[in-house]
């Protein structure tokens, strides 16, 4: 029984970790998306560049292509992060299944000591007659 209560109760601080580590997961992807979203925002709020000859065009293409590849790397992560949001969710589903079974296997635990303990109330004590010595009397000669 107190193995079952420890048992119960090392897979209830378990559950709480897995909720700590998912708010965590959570809070990153909120923070990558708003970066992302940032990101974007700056990018298109700024002003189309006066016109430059070709070499300076080139190069003026290359901060749109870094803010392609980190868009693309903050889209990969983000959907990494769903993934594992996604597992963590399940986990948690199936913990809580594992916690109503292991609970409802302790109320039926204790149901059966309830019913035991007043079995045992309502046994009639037994009773040695006071003055009956408890070995086998000596015969009289």
């Amino acid at each position: 029984m107190a193995d079952e209560v420890l048992s119960l109760q090392s897979r209830q601080h378990a559950a709480q970790a897995m909720r700590r580590r998912l708010v965590i997961t959570l809070v990153a992807a909120v923070a990558l998306i708003a970066a992302g979203w940032i990101t974007l925002w700056a990018a298109g709020g700024s002003t189309a560049p006066p016109p430059h000859p070709p070499a300076a065009l080139a190069a003026s293409r290359r901060p749109s292509d870094e803010l392609l590849e980190t868009t693309k790397g903050l889209q990969v992560t983000q959907q990494q992060t769903v993934d594992q949001l996604q597992v963590v969710q399940d986990q948690l589903v199936a913990q809580r299944a594992e916690t109503k079974r292991l609970s409802d296997q302790i109320a039926a635990l204790s149901e059966r000591l309830d019913a035991l303990q007043q079995s045992i109330a309502n046994m009639p004590p037994t009773t040695h007659a006071a003055g009956s010595p408890s070995g086998p009397q000596p015969k009289a000669h």
